[in-house]
Parts: C-alpha cells; sequence; structure tokens
C-alpha cells in the first residue's frame, strides 16, 4: 500500500478540488530530498505543479483617491467632490459640474423633492480650488467666480 511518509502528499492531492485536478504549488527552494521526491511522483502522475502567478488585474488601493474639488456658492453652501483625474492635470469643467450637481442633490433633499423636472435655481460659485490630503493643488485665478 503507501508508506506512512506519503500521507501528507495523498493529503494534500485529496485536499485539492478545482476539478478534481489540484494544483500543488512548488516551493521556491525546496529544503527536503523527500520533498522533492515527492513532487516528482506528483508530476509523473499527470498532475500540475506551477508557482503562484501574480493577478492580471490590476488593483488600485482605496487610498488612492483622486483630488477635491471644493466649491463655494454665492449662498454659502460648500461643496466637495472627488474627481476623477491627475494632480497634475487638473479637470475645473467635471469639478464644476459635479459641484453642481451635488448642489442640487443637497437641495432635492432638504426639500423632500422626488421629481427630476424641477431644477432648482444654481448661485453662483464665488470660490472654487482643488485639495489632496489637506493640501491645496490650485486654486481659480479669476477668484473662482461660475455661473
Amino acid at each position: 500500500m503507501h508508506k506512512t511518509s506519503d500521507r501528507p502528499l495523498l493529503a494534500l492531492i485529496e485536499a485539492g478540488g478545482v476539478n478534481d485536478m489540484p494544483v500543488i504549488v512548488e516551493p521556491a527552494a525546496p529544503t527536503s530530498d523527500a520533498l522533492v521526491a515527492a513532487l516528482k511522483t506528483v508530476k509523473e502522475a499527470g498532475y500540475r505543479v506551477s508557482k503562484p502567478r501574480k493577478s492580471k488585474i490590476f488593483k488600485r488601493g482605496k487610498d488612492r483617491v483622486g483630488p477635491t474639488f471644493v466649491a463655494e456658492f454665492a449662498d454659502g453652501t460648500m461643496t466637495r467632490m472627488s474627481v476623477f483625474c491627475s494632480p497634475t492635470a487638473l479637470d475645473w469643467v467635471r469639478g464644476e459640474r459635479l459641484a453642481q450637481v451635488a448642489y442640487e442633490s443637497r437641495w432635492r433633499r432638504a426639500r423632500h423633492i422626488r421629481v427630476d423636472f424641477i431644477e432648482p435655481v444654481l448661485p453662483a460659485i464665488v470660490a472654487a480650488y482643488f485639495e489632496q490630503d489637506g493640501v491645496v493643488l490650485a486654486r481659480r485665478p479669476d477668484g473662482g467666480a461660475v455661473s
């Protein structure tokens, strides 16, 4: 039958599970001759022995958020929206539009209005700037006045 030294290997093979073809991960530097012999036996039996590969899907950490567009409207309302753009090439038009949409959303929520065809009268933006991690990246050169 099987020797007692083969039991951990059999348990490893039986624990595999994906389509009954377990994937045995080969260590970077085998430490014992028994392990090398066991891997050779597994390879000869037709099982795949492969090293773990790096994921092909790039996963960006949640700590990487674009710069924040801060806008102050003429009525004193301030909005802060993160904008998907590079900190070196700031997208002012997108930031202003997001600030206006945030103002409209806040206006509707404050008045409990659920219909989309009632539009608020947007006051002018009197100050606008981009910031990231508490540092102001850029201010509007004309004082931020946008109508």
